[in-house]
């Protein structure tokens, strides 16, 4: 977490509080380190006052700040969170970077923009170009050019298990534990079955129950935001999710208690007796 719907519905709440446009001002980093992570992968941002936002672009789970000049690169981890504020308004705790920046388009409006994140997974990063920010990403699993056509020569000659084929961001970006679990879990597809295994026409089923799970969640997250406007993209234990992942939590089909497996190091939910 986040995962494609929670990075997109904050790629379109930067957009309304109007980033693009923007300049940026200064920058404030955190200095004091995590005793378990460090201050993990904040690259060089003493050129960015002055520089101006043109556009926000997203691929997957990651989203690129274009400049007039450069390419700033955001991304959550698993516990971060951007959010912009108004100059008046307090710094929320774990704090890492602030970014101050004002727009004059349409009356001046002078913000901040924070990355509040409590294990310093979160990653700011500069890059030359586009190119350079989505290096090593697969299409984006929401893009109309990626068809279920492209999805089966991507995933349907490998040998190995299907549920870490969809969690290689290099093949499909943007699918994650939660939603490679729910889409799976919706046409019955075990997250072992390798996916040499599966037919052509469960693969067809399963690049729909791809897209179906991410755009339902992402419609979730943008009808239900917060008191103040901001997208709720860190927890996902609500009507997002037919799938519970959790704890004593029931198959929502057959209603018998869901079983976990790990796979390379990722927790899967899935029902063994309507998924095979």
């Amino acid at each position: 977490m986040p995962e494609l719907p929670e990075v997109e519905s904050l790629r379109r709440y930067l957009v309304r509080e109007r980033l693009p446009g923007s300049v940026f001002e200064r920058v404030e980093i955190e200095s004091k380190p995590s005793p378990e992570t460090g201050t993990g992968a904040i690259s060089d941002l003493t050129r960015l006052p002055g520089r101006r936002v043109e556009r926000l672009e997203r691929r997957g789970k990651q989203i690129a700040v274009v400049l007039d000049e450069g390419v700033l690169g955001l991304h959550m981890g698993m516990t971060g969170r951007i959010e912009v504020l108004a100059e008046s308004e307090p710094t929320p705790r774990f704090t890492r970077v602030e970014f101050f920046l004002r727009n004059d388009t349409n009356g001046t409006k002078n913000f901040r923009m924070v990355l509040a994140d409590p294990r310093r997974w979160g990653a700011i990063r500069t890059f030359t170009d586009l190119r350079e920010a989505f290096a090593g990403l697969g299409p984006d699993a929401l893009d109309p050019g990626f068809t279920a056509e492209h999805f089966a020569e991507a995933v349907g000659h490998r040998k190995s298990q299907i549920k870490p084929l969809l969690l290689d961001q290099s093949l499909i970006a943007g699918v994650g534990n939660i939603y490679a679990d729910e889409a799976l879990h919706r046409v019955g597809i075990s997250p072992a079955r390798r996916a040499n295994r599966i037919s052509g026409k469960n693969l067809h089923s399963l690049y729909l129950a791809i897209r179906e799970s991410l755009e339902h969640a992402l419609e979730f997250i943008l009808s239900h935001p917060d008191d103040r406007g901001r997208p709720f993209i860190v927890d996902a234990h609500d009507d997002r999710m037919r799938l519970r992942r959790k704890s004593g939590a029931f198959c929502p089909r057959c209603e018998i208690p869901l079983r976990t497996k790990s796979f390379g190091g990722r927790t899967a939910y899935y029902c063994s007796n309507c998924q095979h």
